[in-house]
């Protein structure tokens, strides 16, 4: 049953038993020390009646002394002292009743020796000093009160009756003194026993209280240690025995309730932890094939927790890369079958370029000709004629190269138009895969600062926390993994705009000298169609070249000059359509660099 009491309801009972023996032991000791007191009261009491039958006795030796002093001298001071001491003893008798007063028998006593006293003093004391008055100074009056019967016998007699009952009272006193010593000794004997039995019941109770205490509260915090050391050696399933039905019980009982809170929660931590390990296993995995240029790897990790939302976060962003990819993939062919179109159309151009050049010198050589030998008009107008007829077939032939180059040209302006556009597209996505990566930065930042606010918790919980200490490790690992692999895609973006800037460059460049050639390949065309004109109208004035000779020589000139012209044309024309072929081929190159740096990467069809 004192094992069920409550601790404080233990120590509230087991001091108050101490203290109520103590309370016993200080009532019975204060009872005994009050009986002692009275007894030494008595003892003083017995002691002051002795002193005062002393001080009585005194006063009669004193009377007596007097008296005899004023029998042999007459002095009158003595008789005054003798007076005075006669005067002091109803006083000293009165004291004497007054001590007395509870004791029947002394009272009695002392008032026969108040009677005994009285009739000594007038018959013998009161009588004497008359007759010693009476004497006065005479002589022989020492030796006649010295004979006086009074004094010889009776006087004795009187007083040592009066003596003898006091010194009666005084053994009475002494007797009674006697047995209240005896009863106080008997009372400190008892109150010595007492005090010292009741020490020691106290002291006895005292332990056995300790031990009882000691018992209750060790015997469950013993018990409750023993299992904490068991689960500290990792005894998950120890559990301490409810020894009692107080605090120590209570607690007891919630450290089992929190003990399988534990173990519950461990094993939960565990089913978590090895769910977790396999989320990032299978991101890991998909992360590696990503990391190495494989992105057809599949997330199969959903959820709404931290890995869940990493995982697709991961996904939306393999499918931004597979989709941008793609688009890069084919923006790269369409570059390159663009550049092939254009590397082709560019070598046609400068085929028909050089055979212009070549024509431009045949003509220009025939106007020299025709400048020189116009002295020889006449004789050689057949051939003059055959000449314009070739003349304004090669000049036809010459227009309708130009029609086709400037066709051709229109098509690569359009080429490097749709090339242009293309490529800013392009540097636009790029850019866009910079703010998914800075996305992918910021969520690498934010799960590295949740794993290491998950290792600082798990450090806290200390042991049952070491295992989400781990997987918070790789996920940290993996945010590493993961910024290191955006930084790299960084960088790779970072060389294609580049490489697409310099093509745009390039392009723009090349737009430019294609129009530029354009409208020269179109002022040439004119300057052809003008010759042609001028070619076409010989036919019908040759009947009128002798008379336009002059005038034709003036005209054979300009056509010189204006060959010559065509001819400086022509060549920069050339020229411009071999800048325009390394154009090609360097645009050839950067999608060639573009279609290799994007082959590194695997998507799914």
């Amino acid at each position: 049953m004192f094992k069920d009491l409550s601790i404080k309801t233990k120590l509230y009972l087991s001091f108050s038993t101490i203290l109520a023996i103590i309370l016993v032991l200080l009532t019975i000791a204060y009872n005994r020390f009050s009986s002692l007191s009275e007894a030494n009261a008595w003892d003083r009491h017995t002691m002051d009646v002795i002193q005062a039958i002393d001080v009585l006795r005194n006063d009669l030796l004193q009377v007596q002394v007097e008296a005899r002093g004023y029998y042999l001298t007459g002095s009158q001071a003595r008789l005054d002292r003798a007076h005075k001491e006669m005067a002091d003893l109803p006083e000293s008798i009165a004291e004497l009743q007054k001590l007395t007063v509870d004791n029947p028998v002394q009272v009695e006593r002392f008032k026969k020796l108040e009677q005994m006293i009285a009739v000594w003093r007038d018959d013998v004391i009161t009588s004497q000093l008359k007759l010693r008055q009476e004497l006065g100074d005479k002589p022989g009056a020492a030796d006649a009160m010295g004979r006086t019967p009074q004094l010889a016998n009776t006087s004795a007699s009187a007083i040592g009756e009066v003596y003898k009952f006091m010194n009666d009272a005084t053994a009475e006193e002494k007797r009674l003194l006697a047995e209240r010593s005896a009863a106080s000794e008997r009372l400190q004997e008892t109150m010595r026993m007492i005090l010292s039995g009741g020490g020691l019941v106290c002291v006895v109770l005292s332990l056995g209280v300790a031990w009882l205490l000691v018992r209750s509260l060790l015997a469950p915090l013993n018990n409750l240690t023993q299992a904490v050391h068991k689960i500290a050696a990792g005894d998950q399933s120890a559990r301490a025995e409810v020894l009692s039905a107080d605090e120590l019980g209570d607690v007891t009982t919630e450290f089992n309730r929190m003990a399988q809170a534990i173990q519950d929660n461990l094993a939960d931590q565990l089913a978590a932890t090895n769910t977790l390990r396999t989320k990032v296993d299978s991101l890991l995995g998909v992360v590696s094939k990503a990391a190495s240029g494989d992105l057809t790897g599949k997330i199969e990790v959903h959820g709404d927790d931290a890995i869940g939302k990493l995982a697709n976060g991961l996904d939306r962003m393999f499918e931004n890369l597979r989709a941008l990819l793609n688009n890069v993939q084919k923006a790269g062919i369409q570059v390159t079958t663009s550049a092939t179109e254009i590397a082709a159309s560019a070598k046609q151009q400068e085929a028909t370029g050089i055979e212009q050049a070549q024509t431009s010198v045949e003509v220009l050589s025939t106007t020299k000709e025709i400048s020189a030998n116009t002295s020889q008009l006449l004789k050689t107008m057949e051939e003059a004629t055959a000449v314009a007829d070739y003349t304004t077939n090669a000049t036809a032939d010459a227009q309708n190269n130009l029609r086709r180059m400037d066709s051709t040209m229109q098509h690569m302006v359009s080429a490097t138009d749709s090339i242009n556009a293309k490529l800013a597209a392009l540097s636009e996505k790029a850019s866009n895969i910079n703010s998914v990566l800075l996305t992918i930065t910021k969520v690498a930042d934010q799960t590295n600062i949740l794993s290491l606010n998950a290792a600082i918790e798990a450090e806290k919980a200390g042991e049952a926390g070491r295992g989400f200490s781990v997987v918070a490790t790789e996920i940290r690992r993996l945010a590493d993994q993961t910024s290191v692999s955006t930084w790299d895609i960084e960088q790779m973006l970072k060389e294609m705009q580049s490489a697409v800037s310099a093509s745009v460059m390039g392009m723009d460049k090349f737009s430019e000298e294609i129009r530029r050639s354009v409208g020269e390949v179109r002022q040439v065309t004119d300057q052809l169609s003008g010759v042609m004109d001028q070619v076409q109208k010989l036919a019908p004035q040759f009947d009128v070249v002798l008379q336009g000779m002059q005038s034709q020589a003036v005209g054979a000139e300009q056509i010189t000059a204006t060959m010559m012209q065509l001819n400086d044309a022509t060549q920069q024309t050339v020229e411009s359509l071999k800048s325009t072929s390394e154009a090609v081929h360097q645009l050839q190159y950067a999608a060639g660099d573009l279609q290799t740096s994007v082959a590194n990467f695997a998507v799914a069809v």
